[in-house]
């Protein structure tokens, strides 16, 4: 059973003012047929629609991403986050994540902005799956052995010179999601890329 969120509900227990959680469902959400001030329904948030507004509202409260800026973003990650299992998915313990994503325990995001000459908003998106990270020893000393696996959204071999290399910003993706569901009480078995062996804290 799919649970449903008010506005209240939501804000609350995700530590969201009320007003500003208001304000991120206006932009990242589509209007709601329902709703309105002389509807007499209140707006209900399905995981994945309430999972949008947070996401997008950590964009520009956390990372200070413009509202277009982060609009463009929520878009452009929309179907990698349906093919990773970043969205609700109705069977328990559904295996979207087939070969290397299975050992994959955390994904990290890097966001580059590109240079366009009219002004687009573009983005490059650097995606990192954590498969491992344990401590070595290396001539004496302890240092952290990582084995990831990279792939890239957005971008242009053409372009790779307008890219601004200089301004990279961090997205925990696997961390954001996870303290979502946590907050929200909702069943982490509904995540792939929670359930598993992604379910593992690195």
């Amino acid at each position: 059973m799919i649970k449903f969120f008010t506005n209240r509900q939501a804000a609350n227990w995700l530590e969201i003012n009320l007003s500003k959680w208001k304000r991120w469902s206006r932009e990242f959400l589509p209007p709601d047929p329902l709703g309105g001030m002389q509807s007499g329904f209140a707006r209900q948030y399905s995981p994945d629609g309430a999972f949008t507004v947070y996401f997008g509202g950590h964009l520009v409260a956390d990372l200070k991403f413009t509202i277009p800026e982060a609009k463009q973003i929520v878009k452009d990650l929309h179907s990698w986050f349906a093919e990773k299992g970043f969205y609700f998915h109705g069977r328990r313990n559904s295996a979207i994540n087939q070969g290397v994503d299975q050992l994959i325990k955390k994904y990290i995001i890097f966001i580059e902005r590109e240079k366009d000459p009219d002004n687009t908003i573009r983005f490059i998106y650097t995606i990192r799956g954590i498969i491992s990270n344990e401590p070595v020893n290396y001539n004496g000393v302890e240092i952290m052995k990582e084995l990831y696996m990279e792939t890239t959204i957005g971008l242009h071999t053409k372009k790779i010179s307008a890219v601004d290399m200089n301004i990279v910003k961090t997205v925990n993706i696997t961390d954001i999601l996870n303290n979502f569901v946590l907050r929200l009480n909702l069943n982490r078995s509904r995540y792939p890329a929670l359930s598993s062996v992604n379910s593992s804290r690195s």
